[in-house]
């Protein structure tokens, strides 16, 4: 189905009733406005514009009753006139089902949120993280030093995203130490990264971009460092390619999930 276009409007609020569908993807956004926003994806089971209330699956990383924030928003993408737009509610309370019933009559686990107006445009580009499966998984290419360095081998991406990149580095190859363990904070770097789908035959989608070097956390494991990474020249095309590969591999996990044909 096709997005509906909305127009925009100058105060920028929007219409509930065209914004969260049945069956619609959404991105549960913990404390948006914090150096660290948590996004996890999800899905519309139900939406009660009288209570205020939307009904979603249940996230890969799920809510619990020791559920903890600040900020809790709800957010989708729509097609506004001249381009798309990420419109979203605060969330003020939720509570979890267990045995839910959607239209499948499937009993799978969900969660009511109950939500306060006005929806508004938000930006979470740096909550996206997508950590990667055995369905979906990225191989990669650093060029270091006139050096290059391989996921086979010298490094592994833990998760992704349209902002930045999680990326596991051994402290040593065999008995020698790893090169790209001398890497410093607000270095950067030119990698190149291979989009995977492994039910798939068709050839790898191919990016390629620099980052640079935000964070290293040397304890991360005795054997292992953890570098957090910032994308820096994500090109227009770049950005859709690796967007779609996020979104389709989260909605394939929620489709496992909750057995729903979306």
């Amino acid at each position: 189905m096709s997005p509906q276009i909305l127009p925009e409007i100058c105060a920028m609020t929007f219409d509930m009733d065209n914004i969260f569908l049945l069956s619609a993807g959404v991105d549960i956004v913990f404390n948006m406005n914090s150096l660290a926003p948590d996004s996890r994806a999800s899905i519309i089971y139900d939406v009660d514009l009288k209570s205020e209330e939307i009904t979603i699956a249940q996230p890969l990383t799920p809510f619990s009753e020791n559920t903890r924030f600040k900020e809790l928003h709800i957010t989708t993408i729509i097609q506004g006139e001249k381009r798309k737009l990420r419109v979203g509610v605060e969330c003020v309370q939720f509570r979890i089902i267990d045995k839910y019933q959607p239209a499948n009559k499937t009993n799978v686990s969900a969660v009511v949120l109950k939500y306060e107006l006005p929806a508004t445009e938000t930006n979470i580009r740096s909550a996206y993280r997508l950590p990667l499966s055995t369905k979906h998984t990225i191989k990669g290419k650093i060029f270091y030093n006139k050096m290059e360095y391989l996921t086979s081998r010298d490094f592994a991406i833990r998760d992704i995203s349209l902002a930045g990149l999680g990326l596991k580095i051994p402290k040593k190859i065999g008995n020698i130490t790893n090169p790209l363990s001398s890497i410093k904070k607000n270095e950067e770097v030119e990698i190149e990264l291979f989009l995977i789908k492994m039910d798939q035959d068709k050839p790898a989608k191919k990016i390629a971009i620099k980052i640079k070097i935000a964070r290293i956390k040397s304890d991360y494991s005795s054997t292992h460092s953890l570098l957090g990474v910032e994308i820096l020249n994500l090109e227009t095309n770049s950005e859709n390619i690796l967007n779609k590969f996020i979104h389709n591999a989260q909605v394939d996990e929620l489709k496992r999930l909750s057995r729903i044909n979306l």
